[in-house]
């Protein structure tokens, strides 16, 4: 199947520079008892990263993040999309519960770094991957590949047949050799996407297209 092709670079988007959670039951429980029965929801900040954005705010880990600016956040996926679609360098104020208070944090916005932003083009389609230096090559430095981690159950990615530990040398028949091509590469796919993956074990590369559920 062709692929569709956008003559465009991927987004610029928003990043705090926090791993967060959904907030689980016992948590939500905890959240009630404390604030109100209308307190069970928000986003639980699981870590936080260093330099970057939230760190320089103070955010802290095990804090509940229930708005941002007027936009009460209720799940994982809202508080992204509302970063994501916010300027870099814009100051957003977060409400949040930590402990026994409710405190505002301002946080200035920064840019996605790249490795994210590889992860986020390839969770469209269900999977992970890293950057590795490829041990089989014999100059110095090593080249870098892109090489798999994680393949989501029930994804295009899986109906596809990738596996982890698989290398990706080609993106839409475009040599792909670091994580900014990647990145590139992917989010220039639309509902599909043209993949050449090398295999420990099989002695030539193996061709894959995956595509998105219409």
């Amino acid at each position: 199947m062709p692929v569709a092709v956008l003559a465009v670079a991927p987004p610029e988007m928003g990043w705090l520079g926090v791993s967060i959670a959904e907030v689980n039951e016992e948590l939500a429980d905890r959240l009630a008892s404390v604030f109100g029965p209308t307190a069970g929801t928000g986003v639980h900040v699981v870590d936080v990263l260093k330099d970057g954005p939230a760190e320089a705010a103070r955010l802290q880990r095990g804090d509940v993040i229930v708005q941002a600016d007027a936009q009460p956040i209720w799940d994982v996926r809202q508080l992204q999309r509302v970063v994501r679609a916010q300027p870099v360098n814009r100051r957003i104020v977060l409400t949040i519960l930590r402990g026994a208070s409710r405190v505002t944090v301002p946080v200035v916005v920064g840019p996605m770094p790249l490795a994210a932003r590889a992860q986020l083009a390839a969770e469209r389609f269900g999977f992970v991957v890293r950057e590795a230096e490829d041990a089989a090559a014999e100059q110095s430095p090593a080249p870098a590949r892109i090489v798999i981690v994680f393949v989501d159950a029930n994804s295009p990615a899986s109906r596809a047949g990738l596996q982890p530990l698989d290398a990706i040398v080609r993106v839409n028949d475009r040599m792909v050799r670091n994580l900014e091509g990647f990145a590139q590469a992917l989010w220039e796919s639309q509902s599909a996407l043209a993949l050449v993956v090398e295999r420990r074990n099989t002695p030539t590369p193996i061709a894959v297209t995956l595509e998105l559920p219409r």
